[in-house]
């Protein structure tokens, strides 16, 4: 066995993020501007009092439950998740289980203001890029994760783009996981590497 397994694993990782390229209308930017333009979008989200739904499914669809709650929670800004296993059952029974995604959008009411992210990473789960298509044919902003392989179907559907050029399901998901809370901790002005003590989540002693 390999006993530096760790470090290479680690080193991956780390790899795997500086090398993972940004999209903005089908042209890739670097991810300073990726990263500003998504910030940008966030604060007006907040302002607005507009909406953030997340999808995805297995290990994504717990991250897309998870970014909810901390948008929702922390960055104060309304964020949804298809979390209810009944909502989604009935919608997979009554529609199919690609469709069901985009169903829960239209009972939502979701609205041109709101913004979606999908967390994919293959990009290519069917009801995904059904999220994606709908939000593209109805003028719905859009921000797709994804991994593995460049050509993926995500990829070149959603407005801003985030691909993970990494071979395993592991690394894809952890990277995945990494992005999302850099969105939502630099919105918030969270910056670990300049604290002097910790951050504090509970609502007697709040401390972003």
């Amino acid at each position: 066995m390999d006993n530096k397994y760790h470090i290479n694993y680690f080193d991956s990782i780390n790899k795997g993020l500086l090398n993972s390229r940004s999209f903005i209308n089908y042209s890739e930017v670097g991810m300073d501007s990726f990263l500003t333009q998504i910030n940008k979008l966030l604060k007006l989200l907040g302002r607005k009092k507009n909406r953030i739904f997340f999808f995805g499914n297995g290990a994504s669809a717990a991250f897309a439950n998870h970014m909810a709650l901390d948008f929702s929670k922390n960055g104060k800004i309304l964020s949804r998740s298809l979390s209810d296993s009944a909502l989604l059952t009935a919608l997979s029974n009554d529609y199919t289980y690609e469709e069901a995604m985009v169903e829960f959008l239209k009972i939502e009411e979701i609205k041109k203001e709101d913004f979606v992210i999908t967390i994919s990473s293959s990009g290519n789960s069917e009801n995904i890029v059904g999220v994606l298509n709908y939000c593209k044919a109805n003028g719905i902003k859009t921000l797709a994760l994804s991994g593995l392989r460049e050509d993926n179907k995500s990829l070149s559907i959603a407005t801003y783009s985030i691909y993970v050029p990494m071979k395993t399901y592991g690394m894809v998901e952890c990277i995945h996981q990494i992005f999302l809370h850099m969105f939502l901790d630099y919105s918030m002005g969270v910056f670990e590497w300049m604290r002097a003590d910790v951050q504090n989540m509970d609502a007697k002693n709040y401390k972003i």
